[in-house]
């Protein structure tokens, strides 16, 4: 069981040149707002744990704000993507574009049951989300007396 992991601004280096970095998480800022990167990351990790949740066969940790290490560099895609839109002049790549979808893709597997994350060592019990019970098709089966036979009963 590998650790999950909080995500910090300064992994968004290993995916976004620093200056860029820099400049997503201070330029045009409203009044007050101290940064755009926490905010953003708090509701991007909140997406993903989501989507973790969605698949019963996977759990989230109890430790909040936390994910697999191995989607990492999903959140940190996902973080880019939208802390560029609030900063429509600073274009994202081609291939930033790329990996923005395909960790979208990736989460949606993930969330299909297509894919299962690692467990956290501590996982949260009872889970947050409720899950649906199986589904048992019934069978319609031959009727061994009809109105016609029992009528005169």
């Amino acid at each position: 069981m590998p650790a999950w992991i909080t995500i910090q601004l300064s992994d968004l280096d290993n995916y976004l040149v620093g200056a860029q970095v820099t400049a997503l998480n201070s330029t045009a800022l409203a009044t007050g707002q101290s940064d755009r990167f926490t905010t953003i990351m708090t509701d991007m990790v909140n997406r993903i744990r989501t989507k973790i949740e969605g698949c019963p066969r996977n759990h989230i940790s109890a430790t909040p704000l936390t994910i697999p290490p191995e989607l990492k560099w999903a959140a940190c895609y996902l973080i880019i993507e939208a802390m560029q839109a609030a900063v429509p002049g600073l274009k994202l790549t081609d291939d930033q574009r790329n990996q923005i979808a395909k960790a979208g893709e990736q989460l949606t597997r993930i969330a299909d049951c297509k894919e299962v994350v690692s467990l956290p060592p501590d996982p949260l019990t009872p889970v947050d989300v409720q899950r649906g019970g199986q589904t048992q098709l019934v069978s319609r089966t031959r009727r061994a007396a009809s109105r016609r036979q029992t009528r005169d009963l």
